[in-house]
């Protein structure tokens, strides 16, 4: 038998089987490590049981009762007009009953069997005199059962429960006992949990204190990592060469334009000019082919004017007769760009071409060819440009836009398509990297620590700014008739919601009213706009059909696009002038931003309205967290404010959602709450990097 270590396929665990490490592979769980490495995103405390009596409505609580009567199971239908079964139970203690209720589980009657005792968690309601509770978790009660206080709740998938997780992390563990990942002298320094110790404690703590000091090891060696990697890429770039490319008649280009730039705009050029050219007032230029790669990131709110940042860099790429590319995460986002960009490309005689994942086999082939005879000057494309067959004869300049969408490891593959110089060595292209998600500087500095930072933070005149509300269930005829009203105006409007679609796991948004963009959709179409044309789109959907819904929306052929968050970056539709986000709750104040950001790109007045169960009036007065943060984003249309404040109070990964982020996607550490960690592994890597690179000059 082969020898199991940390790197070793799941399926070396007992009861991993070929079809549940497919399920695990969902979470991206390959490897004994992956699997531990799998964080739980939460704790159920179990452990502080109470009496019946003692319960009250609105608090989570844990009580231990014995069943007293069998399960009764009746069918009802649901919201979305599918049926659904209903089960109801009575237990109690020697203080008093609680009324049990579970969705979709007949299996109940076979377990919850009258006269035996469980202990259950869960929220209670109803009143002091009659407690409820809805599908709360049970575990098997008699004397000498070891159950624990802390209970970890971990990320899931269909066909995988936390119990499962938290039996394959305790066979896992068992290959940690001797491992230690950071060295002594770093653990001692900066007192630190031992690895075994913080893995163990991390997913079953003994206590909340010991789970804070777990979580705390765990962050700072991720950090750590991540500031390392960042040094190592600096480095990189550092030694490599880029063609030092000579300024070209920049009054030729400003002049093709329709409108001014902005100060800002001209300032953030005017540094690439400088890093693709190393040339400036006052700075003579030796005669020197190569200089250092430009490596920039260029940060801008929500309709700034990134792209035509990006198209100064093309201009002065490809009129020094090298190509450029630029990568954007979706089809519909690639052809937005074509189709904007060509028309300035063709006046400056820049061959343009686009390449996606539905391009046909014919014309990809032509594409390719012309590519790699450096007929092509620009590309434009999805993330098939990364592809191998994809070669270029001279590149000079890559640029990636939505930045946060691509992981590091794209972005590189992207800029790591290299040149060959007469000498036979490789030069790299400059690199420019575009987000619109508004990062608080000093973070970025941090984050982004192998890139030089521009920001742009004047919008274009012109720009609308979008009027903003949020308002409670009262409201909602209200907004109904106004959508409608603007439709008919010609306008289209987005809805967008928390959910895909209802699953499985669905008792959740049955409690608690979450809408799901499928359903929602067929239930407006039914009830609300029959009228009107209303088309839906979440991830979950395939590429090519989610490219086909929106670019239907894109095109006016919709009124009403009901959607997931996957609207939130990329999709330019002037037309669009209203935003309605149901549960806006549940949204980070920069993810309400960036919803914002769809509407108001025309001329038409533009709406943004967050709809939301927590509002009790009519809008956002009360002082919960959720109103306060509505309020910011009613009082403030600054990408850039929006994000202080959303980092000074968020929740738990609102800042940085781990699905949308792939630059930022760390398990544990929290960028908010470990800035001390940030700033301490900061100067920990500098140290380690610094000596490293003594020893080498040695």
């Amino acid at each position: 038998m082969s020898v199991i270590t940390l790197q070793s396929p799941v399926t070396v665990l007992y009861g991993v089987s070929e079809s549940r490490a497919k399920l695990l592979e969902k979470l991206d769980i390959f490897t004994v490590d992956d699997l531990v490495r799998h964080y739980p995103r939460g704790y159920e405390n179990r452990g502080m049981v109470k009496n019946v009596c003692e319960l009250s409505p609105g608090e989570v609580s844990s009580c231990i009762l014995e069943i007293s009567s069998p399960v009764k199971s009746t069918r009802i239908s649901s919201k979305a007009g599918r049926a659904m079964t209903v089960q109801k139970v009575t237990a109690h203690d020697e203080t008093g009953s609680v009324a049990l209720t579970f969705f979709n589980q007949e299996f109940l009657k076979n377990t919850l069997v009258t006269g035996r005792k469980f202990r259950f968690y869960g929220m209670v309601s109803g009143s002091f005199l009659n407690p409820q509770m809805t599908s709360p978790a049970y575990e098997p009660y008699y004397p000498g059962a070891e159950l624990d206080d802390l209970v970890p709740v971990y990320p899931l998938t269909a066909g995988i429960t936390c119990k499962m997780l938290s039996k394959l992390v305790k066979q896992a563990l068992e290959y940690y006992k001797n491992i230690e990942s950071l060295p002594k002298d770093i653990i001692s320094e900066y007192g630190l949990m031992g690895l075994y110790d913080a893995l163990s404690n991390i997913h079953f703590p003994d206590d909340a204190e010991k789970m804070k000091d777990a979580r705390r090891r765990l962050a700072f060696e991720e950090l750590l990592e991540f500031q390392l990697k960042l040094r190592a890429l600096k480095n990189r770039n550092a030694t490599g060469r880029a063609y030092k490319f000579s300024v070209p008649d920049m009054n030729e280009f400003y002049g093709s334009l329709e409108y001014e730039l902005t100060g800002a705009q001209k300032a953030t050029i005017d540094s690439i000019l400088y890093d693709m050219t190393r040339c400036g007032e006052g700075v003579p230029c030796d005669l020197s082919r190569f200089t250092q790669p430009m490596r920039r990131l260029v940060q801008g709110d929500v309709g700034s004017g990134k792209t035509i940042v990006a198209a100064a860099a093309v201009y002065l790429c490809c009129k020094n007769g090298a190509q450029a590319s630029l990568m954007v995460p979706t089809e519909i986002l690639a052809e937005q760009h074509y189709a904007s960009l060509l028309p300035l490309m063709e006046q400056h005689r820049i061959a343009t071409a686009l390449l996606t994942g539905s391009t046909k086999a014919a014309e990809k082939k032509k594409i390719l060819e012309a590519l790699r005879d450096g007929k092509i000057d620009f590309i434009i494309g999805t993330h098939a440009l990364i592809e191998d067959k994809v070669v270029f004869a001279n590149p000079g300049l890559a640029i990636t836009d939505e930045q946060h969408r691509f992981g590091v490891r794209q972005r590189d593959k992207l800029s790591g398509k290299t040149a060959l110089a007469e000498d036979g060595k490789s030069v790299l292209p400059h690199m420019l990297v575009m987000s619109a998600t508004p990062i608080p500087r000093t973070l970025a500095m941090i984050l982004y620590g192998d890139l030089d930072i521009s920001i742009i933070d004047e919008l274009p005149p012109g720009r609308q700014k979008v009027d903003t509300f949020a308002v409670g269930e009262s409201m909602r005829e209200r907004i109904y008739k106004f959508t409608e009203k603007l439709v008919g105006e010609g306008r289209q409007a987005y809805i967008v919601c928390p959910l895909a679609q209802e699953t499985e796991t669905s008792d959740e948004a049955y409690e608690n009213g979450l809408k799901s963009a499928a359903e929602y959709c067929e239930q407006l179409k039914r009830e609300v706009f029959p009228d009107l044309s209303l088309d839906f789109v979440h991830g979950k959907m395939k590429p090519a059909e989610k490219d086909k819904i929106m670019k239907k929306f894109s095109e006016g052929n919709t009124d009403i696009l009901v959607s997931t968050t996957v609207i939130e970056v990329g999709v330019n539709v002037p037309n669009a002038a209203l935003m309605v986000v149901e549960n806006a709750e549940r949204f980070g104040l920069s993810q309400l931003h960036q919803l914002r950001g769809r509407v108001g790109r025309g001329s038409h007045k533009s709406y943004c309205v967050l709809m939301s169960p927590v509002i009790k009036g009519q809008q956002a007065k009360g002082d919960s967290p959720s109103e306060k943060r509505f309020r910011i984003m009613c009082e403030n249309s600054s990408g850039f404010k929006i994000a202080e404040y959303d980092l000074e109070l968020r929740g738990p990964g609102d800042f940085f959602g781990r699905r949308q982020h792939g630059e930022l996607e760390f398990k544990i550490a929290d960028l908010a709450a470990d800035m001390k960690l940030v700033e301490d592994t900061k100067k920990l890597a500098d140290i380690i990097t610094k000596n490293k690179q003594k020893e080498k000059s040695k």
